[in-house]
């Protein structure tokens, strides 16, 4: 079920999926579309054809490697970002990880720690090969709630 989003961050795009508030998902997301992220996700978030967006709001907590067009975090995340198109950071998230984008933007009152590697000269060609891809191993980085989990 598509819901249309009126928040301004969501852009004002049809939502294909949704995880709740209050929900956990461990493992490998494939998606089409928009996927809004209201709870918890660790692992994984695809979408490797077609125009892809993931909403990742002020109530979500990600641990995943993310490939997609166009990324938007208000929320908390911890891994690898390929948001070919754009990636906007807005107060008050948070990412830690390795960001490959052609467009990047950080709003006052965000943080972000780690590497940008921009690809803005890429053509669409180099960039749907970048994203049929995904990560490889090495790409991989612990969890910075590793440690308070085994407690």
């Amino acid at each position: 079920m598509s819901k249309l989003i009126t928040t301004p961050e969501a852009d004002q795009s049809i939502i294909s999926s949704l995880l709740g508030a209050g929900s956990h998902f461990e493992g490998r997301i494939e998606f089409e579309g928009t996927l809004r992220i209201d709870g918890v996700v660790l692992g994984e978030i695809l979408c490797k054809t077609g125009p892809s967006k993931v909403i990742i709001t002020e109530s979500a907590r990600v641990e995943a490697n993310i490939v997609a067009d166009e990324v938007l975090v208000s929320g908390s995340l911890c891994g690898n970002i390929k948001a070919v198109e754009k990636l906007e950071l807005m107060a008050p998230g948070r990412i830690e990880g390795l960001v490959y984008s052609s467009d990047f933007s950080i709003k006052d009152g965000a943080l972000f720690q780690g590497e940008c590697i921009m690809i803005r000269g890429w053509s669409d060609s180099d960039k749907q090969a970048f994203k049929l891809e995904g990560f490889y191993q090495i790409h991989q980085q612990n969890s910075i709630y590793e440690n308070l989990e085994e407690s």
